[in-house]
């Protein structure tokens, strides 16, 4: 069927002329930073309103990477400004939970300077939080979807896993030690699911009123239509996370390309859609989230050009424990926790296809606490903590590898056993 499928551009002129406009747009946006930079960084005092991302009580450095800045038993906040810009921020009082509040902030120049780069990736900076703004709807539906909750884990998961809200940082680890995290960061999986829940009851109850009032119309067009419109509502909702726009953007564009019977399994869509990305928002050059989740799909997409033809339940099989191998030397050279519960992390996967979408129903019934007990015992369960890291010559050539499997099968084998190989030597030294 593919061979039926309309190619993505007709010739080398098509490519040129996309990729100067995507330059254009990526060339604008960056000089609205530069220019957001140097009203934030030449101010004595700047004062905006920024979310709290993020709050925590112990160590931090600056992301300068001119001096480090450490502060010993203050708060440490990380801060998103109205703008755009992230930025932490330290401070002495005693405060209340702020994550996920508005606040009035007062950004003060100092001796810690931070250059137009450290700008882009976020930077430190001297403030004082002026007070505290209104609860937004956001923060309202988190704490009503907490409200179904007794146990605080349960509260912080159910809130990241609808509202990408922020997660205290023995959440944090624990679901890095059981090898979930990517299931609670919100990204095409959760997307996917949504949205094959919303076109199937669409569909269902759509259907009879199709048949009989407007036959001519195109159900499947009409019910992405719906889907394509509550993605985007829910994107800009939500806010520019990362992996979440990635998923977006794929998803409708993907859409888009099914309809015009264009081939929408394409290498080259993939490295279109991330440059159109990269230029609209030219600080996901430095999000970690957003390139791991480029790397999840750029291997979902070689597992499926060689074995796409296989039996549906065996491809849903293999495809969940290929995403999961596949990408452990990238994961693991960025972070290094590891336990032998993640051996189990493809099978967590498969069922979260059942969980996401049962847990969103029993929270809309109101007894979203039914799984509480089930999830806590998870959460906490003993397991041994180890080290797991990926040394950097050994990344470069995974990667170049995969790359070369775009185009040899050969490549694609040879990868296959280095990555078996290099986990079972991890593991046996572990």
């Amino acid at each position: 069927m593919d061979s039926l499928k309309v190619p993505l551009f007709i010739d080398y002129k098509e490519r040129i002329f996309t990729f100067l406009a995507i330059l254009f747009i990526f060339l604008c946006n960056i000089s609205y930073e530069y220019y957001q930079y140097q009203k934030v960084s030449s101010s004595k005092f700047f004062h905006t309103t920024a979310k709290v991302l993020n709050q925590s009580l112990g160590t931090t450095a600056s992301l300068s990477t001119r001096e480090p800045y450490k502060k010993k038993n203050h708060y440490v906040l990380k801060l998103k400004g109205k703008d755009g810009f992230i930025f932490w921020t330290t401070s002495k009082e005693d405060l209340k939970d702020l994550r996920e509040r508005w606040v009035e902030v007062l950004l003060i120049k100092s001796r810690f300077k931070y250059s137009f780069l450290d700008f882009l990736k976020g930077f430190y900076s001297v403030s004082y939080i002026k007070g505290v703004l209104p609860k937004d709807l956001k923060y309202k539906l988190s704490n009503f979807i907490k409200r179904e909750h007794k146990n605080i884990l349960t509260k912080e998961l159910y809130s990241a896993l609808y509202l990408a809200a922020p997660i205290s940082k023995k959440l944090r680890d624990r679901l890095s030690y059981l090898g979930v995290s990517h299931l609670v960061a919100i990204s095409g999986f959760h997307l996917g699911l949504i949205a094959s829940s919303i076109f199937l009851i669409f569909s269902f109850f759509y259907k009879p009123f199709q048949q009989r009032f407007f036959p001519y119309r195109n159900r499947a067009f009409d019910a992405m239509l719906v889907v394509a419109m509550f993605i985007l509502i829910y994107t800009a909702f939500l806010g520019d996370i990362p992996s979440l726009i990635r998923a977006a953007f794929m998803m409708i564009f993907g859409f888009f390309l099914f309809f015009r019977n264009i081939k929408i399994l394409s290498f080259e869509t993939l490295f279109w859609v991330v440059l159109l990305i990269l230029a609209i928002f030219p600080k996901f050059i430095f999000s970690i989230g957003f390139w791991l989740s480029v790397a999840g799909v750029f291997y979902i997409y070689l597992f499926l050009h060689y074995f796409k033809d296989l039996n549906r339940f065996v491809l849903f099989l293999l495809l969940n424990f290929w995403v999961y191998l596949a990408m452990i030397p990238i994961v693991h050279y960025i972070f290094y926790n590891f336990s032998y519960i993640q051996l189990i992390s493809p099978i967590i996967s498969m069922l979260f296809i059942i969980f996401y979408p049962l847990s969103i129903f029993l929270h809309i019934l109101g007894f979203g606490g039914v799984l509480d007990d089930f999830l806590i015992n998870y959460l906490t369960f003993d397991l041994e903590k180890l080290n797991f890291q990926t040394p950097l010559w050994f990344l470069i050539l995974y990667i170049l590898i995969s790359l070369i499997a775009i185009y040899k099968k050969k490549a694609l084998n040879l990868l296959i056993f280095v990555n078996l190989t290099f986990f079972i030597y991890q593991i046996a030294k572990l």
